[in-house]
């Protein structure tokens, strides 16, 4: 479903002034979920990995602050979170020069509840936490209900998870049959993943709907470090710009190179 979002122009001020502040250290809220944590060296490449991308993501940026050529609000927004939850020192710059970018859209047409989702998740992590950014994320939040209910039911989900991290709504209940696909999951493990975003759902799924663990039988499966091992060899190296993760066109390197980061930081 398209709509426009009926926000107030004034916001955009809340939303500049806002970004200024960033030049502060303000920590991204923690992705890392409770569970066997990654063996030393392969922390250290996972960390050195996300560490590459973000110098290959921020050299793609567009001058205005933005990402990608297509859907640049979602690219832009997807790129915002992979930065701020990296919380590496060369993505502060890129990020307030997004953020100022993603505030100039807040009445723009919106195309999916899934792009809405995602820019609500990008100014939450990147706006400091003050009344002026709750009273923006509220008004983000009652402008969904336009393209909640053309929306799927993972859209859906996503957009209310997106809400609870925010402290602006429940958590969603696991999903209906979440406990079985976590068996055919730990059933045909190691899994094999075409892509980032399927590691990224994955990791989120066996995190939110398995605790942090994933379980064949009686037997705990080590399935950070399968993952991690995954996302790792399929980076890319760009010989000026540091490493990214392939797919279709630009902005779907832009996309995978961002949830490559997402996925990682959630192991």
């Amino acid at each position: 479903m398209v709509f426009r979002m009926s926000i107030m122009n004034p916001l955009l001020s809340i939303i500049f002034f806002a970004a200024l502040r960033l030049y502060s250290d303000i920590a991204a809220s923690a992705l890392r979920h409770a569970g066997a944590p990654l063996d030393t060296s392969i922390q250290n490449e996972a960390d050195r990995a996300v560490g590459q991308a973000v110098l290959w993501l921020c050299a793609q940026q567009h001058p205005d602050g933005s990402w990608g050529a297509s859907n640049r609000v979602q690219t832009t927004s997807m790129a915002v979170c992979a930065l701020k939850a990296s919380r590496r020192s060369a993505a502060r710059e890129p990020a307030i020069r997004a953020t100022l970018w993603l505030g100039g859209t807040v009445t723009n047409r919106i195309e999916s509840l899934d792009t809405h989702a995602w820019r609500f998740l990008a100014l939450f992590l990147a706006l400091p936490e003050t009344s002026e950014r709750t009273a923006l994320l509220l008004r983000l939040k009652a402008s969904a209900q336009f393209a909640f209910a053309g929306a799927t039911g993972h859209q859906q989900r996503f957009w209310q998870e997106t809400v609870a991290a925010a402290g602006l709504g429940a958590t969603p209940a696991p999903a209906c049959g979440a406990s079985n696909r976590l068996a055919r999951v730990a059933a045909d493990w190691p899994s094999c993943l075409t892509n980032n975003a399927g590691a990224w759902h994955l990791a989120r799924l066996i995190n939110r709907d398995g605790r942090g663990q994933l379980i064949d039988g009686n037997t705990p499966l080590d399935w950070r470090t399968d993952l991690a091992r995954q996302v790792i060899d399929t980076q890319r190296r760009d010989t000026l710009n540091g490493c990214y993760w392939n797919a279709q066109g630009q902005d779907g390197k832009i996309t995978e190179t961002a949830l490559g980061i997402l996925s990682l930081l959630e192991l």
